[in-house]
């Protein structure tokens, strides 16, 4: 069994991981139907993310690979088929064992992702990728750092 992972060392990685280059953009898919939102996300092998503190009660699924997942207290490795509730306040980091798709579904009344970060999750100033999982402007990009190195 993995040790369990205090929120207080979630939101330290979060910190040192603001200080790195970033990920490049992950396909994000979203979808609308029937009072419900569903968010589809392929993370690349290797990736580390600090999610968002989750505002509503949602479904994280795994499609398909294995995402090793740190948060509500748990630890666990979520593969093809596994169905996690998250609860309010939830706030996750994750290391892609594989190439994973997971998807999250919410209640909502939105139709569209407008103001939809708003209703689900709270704000985070120090958050630097937008709504559809693209780093905002400014952001160093992991590829851009021999770049980076090379006009330095």
């Amino acid at each position: 069994m993995l040790p369990t992972i205090p929120r207080k060392d979630i939101d330290a990685l979060h910190a040192v991981m603001a200080n790195l280059p970033q990920a490049p953009a992950m396909q994000t898919d979203h979808h609308f139907a029937g009072g419900m939102y569903c968010r589809r996300m392929e993370i690349p092998a290797g990736t580390v993310i600090v999610s968002k503190v989750h505002k509503t009660e949602h479904f994280f699924i795994g499609c398909s690979g294995e995402l090793h997942v740190s948060g509500q207290g748990e630890n666990y490795v979520i593969r093809s088929g596994d169905v996690v509730p998250s609860k309010i306040g939830t706030k996750r980091a994750v290391y892609a064992i594989t190439d994973v798709v997971v998807m999250t579904v919410h209640k909502t009344d939105k139709t569209s992702i407008d103001g939809l970060e708003d209703e689900m999750v709270e704000v985070d100033e120090t958050c630097l990728y937008d709504v559809n999982n693209c780093p905002k402007a400014g952001v160093t990009i992991a590829g851009d750092v021999g770049k980076l190195l090379e006009d330095n």
